[in-house]
Protein backbone atom coordinates (compact mmCIF):
# COMPACT_ATOMS: atom_id res chain seq x y z
CA UNK A 1 0.00 0.00 0.00
CA UNK A 2 1.42 3.16 -1.05
CA UNK A 3 1.68 6.35 1.45
CA UNK A 4 -1.05 8.12 -0.06
CA UNK A 5 -3.44 4.84 -0.34
CA UNK A 6 -2.67 4.64 3.34
CA UNK A 7 -3.32 8.76 4.15
CA UNK A 8 -6.83 8.21 2.22
CA UNK A 9 -7.81 5.15 4.36
CA UNK A 10 -6.98 6.67 7.45
CA UNK A 11 -8.82 10.10 6.84
CA UNK A 12 -11.79 7.78 5.47
CA UNK A 13 -11.42 6.09 9.06
CA UNK A 14 -11.05 9.26 10.89
CA UNK A 15 -14.13 10.83 9.67
CA UNK A 16 -16.29 7.77 9.97
CA UNK A 17 -15.31 7.48 13.23
CA UNK A 18 -16.01 10.83 14.61
CA UNK A 19 -19.43 10.67 13.02
CA UNK A 20 -19.75 7.37 15.21
CA UNK A 21 -19.03 9.18 17.91
CA UNK A 22 -20.92 12.01 17.74
CA UNK A 23 -24.21 10.18 16.82
CA UNK A 24 -23.40 7.61 20.11
CA UNK A 25 -22.80 10.52 22.31
CA UNK A 26 -25.87 12.16 20.70
CA UNK A 27 -27.88 8.41 21.30
CA UNK A 28 -26.08 8.29 25.01
CA UNK A 29 -27.40 11.87 25.98
CA UNK A 30 -31.27 11.38 24.38
CA UNK A 31 -31.21 7.54 26.61
CA UNK A 32 -29.63 9.29 29.82
CA UNK A 33 -32.45 12.16 29.79
CA UNK A 34 -34.65 9.12 29.23
CA UNK A 35 -33.87 7.28 31.96
CA UNK A 36 -30.97 4.85 30.78
CA UNK A 37 -29.06 3.27 33.98
CA UNK A 38 -25.90 1.08 33.35
CA UNK A 39 -24.13 -0.75 36.14
CA UNK A 40 -20.71 -0.13 34.79
CA UNK A 41 -18.66 1.86 31.89
CA UNK A 42 -18.05 -1.56 30.39
CA UNK A 43 -21.76 -2.69 29.90
CA UNK A 44 -22.40 0.44 28.88
CA UNK A 45 -19.78 0.25 25.94
CA UNK A 46 -21.02 -3.07 24.94
CA UNK A 47 -24.72 -2.27 24.96
CA UNK A 48 -23.71 0.68 22.26
CA UNK A 49 -21.48 -2.36 20.63
CA UNK A 50 -24.54 -4.52 20.08
CA UNK A 51 -26.64 -2.25 19.45
CA UNK A 52 -24.88 -0.18 16.80
CA UNK A 53 -23.64 -4.03 15.15
CA UNK A 54 -27.15 -4.87 15.23
CA UNK A 55 -29.09 -1.88 14.48
CA UNK A 56 -27.13 -1.59 10.54
CA UNK A 57 -28.50 -5.17 9.65
CA UNK A 58 -31.70 -4.93 10.71
CA UNK A 59 -32.33 -1.69 9.24
CA UNK A 60 -31.00 -2.89 5.53
CA UNK A 61 -33.27 -5.32 6.19
CA UNK A 62 -35.71 -3.64 6.93
CA UNK A 63 -35.25 -1.29 4.39
CA UNK A 64 -35.18 -3.46 1.27
CA UNK A 65 -38.09 -5.48 2.40
CA UNK A 66 -40.48 -2.03 2.26
CA UNK A 67 -38.98 -0.78 -1.16
CA UNK A 68 -39.75 -4.54 -2.05
CA UNK A 69 -43.76 -4.41 -0.57
CA UNK A 70 -43.74 -0.65 -2.28
CA UNK A 71 -42.37 -2.19 -5.60
CA UNK A 72 -44.93 -4.88 -5.51
CA UNK A 73 -47.83 -2.21 -4.66
CA UNK A 74 -48.45 -4.12 -1.45
CA UNK A 75 -48.05 -0.62 0.68
CA UNK A 76 -48.31 2.85 -0.70
CA UNK A 77 -44.94 4.09 0.96
CA UNK A 78 -42.01 2.54 2.45
CA UNK A 79 -41.11 6.38 4.09
CA UNK A 80 -43.27 6.32 7.05
CA UNK A 81 -42.27 3.17 8.85
CA UNK A 82 -40.81 3.46 12.58
CA UNK A 83 -38.96 0.43 13.36
CA UNK A 84 -38.80 -0.12 17.36
CA UNK A 85 -35.71 -2.14 17.88
CA UNK A 86 -34.11 -0.78 20.95
CA UNK A 87 -36.25 -2.50 23.36
CA UNK A 88 -35.00 -6.17 22.21
CA UNK A 89 -31.32 -4.90 23.25
CA UNK A 90 -32.93 -3.88 26.47
CA UNK A 91 -33.94 -7.28 27.61
CA UNK A 92 -31.13 -8.89 26.65
CA UNK A 93 -28.79 -6.81 28.57
CA UNK A 94 -29.52 -7.00 32.33
CA UNK A 95 -26.96 -4.75 33.30
CA UNK A 96 -28.33 -1.68 31.30
CA UNK A 97 -31.67 -0.79 31.50
CA UNK A 98 -33.91 1.48 30.11
CA UNK A 99 -38.04 2.54 31.20
CA UNK A 100 -40.55 1.19 28.72
CA UNK A 101 -41.45 4.75 28.76
CA UNK A 102 -37.68 5.68 27.56
CA UNK A 103 -37.21 3.43 25.01
CA UNK A 104 -40.47 4.54 23.29
CA UNK A 105 -39.51 7.96 23.09
CA UNK A 106 -35.71 6.63 21.90
CA UNK A 107 -37.42 4.87 19.31
CA UNK A 108 -39.86 7.39 17.74
CA UNK A 109 -36.66 10.42 18.23
CA UNK A 110 -34.40 7.71 15.97
CA UNK A 111 -37.27 6.88 13.59
CA UNK A 112 -38.53 10.30 13.27
CA UNK A 113 -34.62 11.57 12.25
CA UNK A 114 -34.17 8.29 9.88
CA UNK A 115 -37.92 8.86 8.23
CA UNK A 116 -36.80 12.62 7.60
CA UNK A 117 -34.02 11.88 6.01
CA UNK A 118 -35.51 9.54 3.45
CA UNK A 119 -38.22 11.90 2.57
CA UNK A 120 -36.66 13.13 -0.32
CA UNK A 121 -35.17 9.56 -1.25
CA UNK A 122 -37.40 8.81 -4.78
CA UNK A 123 -38.20 5.26 -3.49
CA UNK A 124 -38.13 2.35 -6.39
CA UNK A 125 -40.35 1.98 -9.19
CA UNK A 126 -43.61 0.64 -9.30
CA UNK A 127 -44.40 -2.54 -10.62
CA UNK A 128 -45.85 -2.10 -14.14
CA UNK A 129 -44.79 1.56 -14.47
CA UNK A 130 -42.14 2.85 -17.49
CA UNK A 131 -39.25 2.65 -14.93
CA UNK A 132 -40.08 -0.70 -13.70
CA UNK A 133 -40.09 -1.72 -17.03
CA UNK A 134 -36.89 -0.49 -18.38
CA UNK A 135 -35.44 -2.38 -14.93
CA UNK A 136 -36.81 -5.97 -16.14
CA UNK A 137 -35.47 -5.58 -19.56
CA UNK A 138 -32.04 -4.28 -18.52
CA UNK A 139 -31.54 -7.28 -16.36
CA UNK A 140 -33.22 -9.67 -18.92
Amino acid sequence: MTIKGTKSLLICILIVSTILVVFTSLEFLILKILGLQYESLWSLLLFFIVYGISEIPTNLFLSACLQALTTLDIIPSHTGVLALFLHIIDRLMASVSISQLGILVFSLVIGLVGWLSIQNDPGPPKRGSKEFEDYKKRIN
